[in-house]
């Protein structure tokens, strides 16, 4: 215990400066295309383009696809009319489930045969109805795992 009463405390302006991303005395430099700052990652926010986007590539309606997003037809009119961005979670979920329809349709090759096998109990799934998953926390990985499963030669 005396040896870590006598040991010299690191100096907080060298823990800062990594934190911030300025190079430390160490030589170590910060990352090159990292923005300046704290060295966050940033991404844009979706608009309202990209929920029509979803809508064309499922062909669900937006109360549907509200359902899936955890969010209210209102928000959507709210957004639309609004020109407002959606929220971080938002965003992420609904580039989740762009990229599920893309792979889904793509896979099972029409955007019908897709919808029909959302709407029917998958054998993966353990017989539950992948659309009904879509709205629970987790279940669009789920499905999203299901597809892959398909893909490398699961049973449909």
């Amino acid at each position: 215990t005396n040896q870590q009463k006598d040991r010299p405390k690191p100096d907080a302006s060298k823990k800062l400066s990594l934190i911030a991303g300025r190079q430390r005395k160490s030589g170590l430099k910060k990352r090159p295309g990292f923005p300046k700052g704290l060295g966050f990652v940033t991404m844009a926010l979706a608009d309202i383009s990209e929920f029509q986007q979803l809508k064309e590539l499922s062909g669900f309606s937006a109360e549907t696809l509200a359902s899936l997003l955890g969010t209210t037809t209102r928000t959507l009119q709210n957004k639309k009319s609004g020109k407002t961005s959606f929220d971080l979670p938002l965003t992420e979920r609904l580039r989740k489930l762009i990229q599920l329809f893309k792979e889904g349709t793509k896979l099972l090759r029409t955007k019908d045969q897709f919808s029909k096998w959302l709407k029917q109990p998958a054998y993966g799934l353990d017989y539950t109805i992948p659309l009904d998953l879509l709205k629970n926390p987790g279940g669009l990985d789920k499905v999203m795992d299901e597809l892959s499963a398909i893909k490398y030669g699961d049973t449909v």
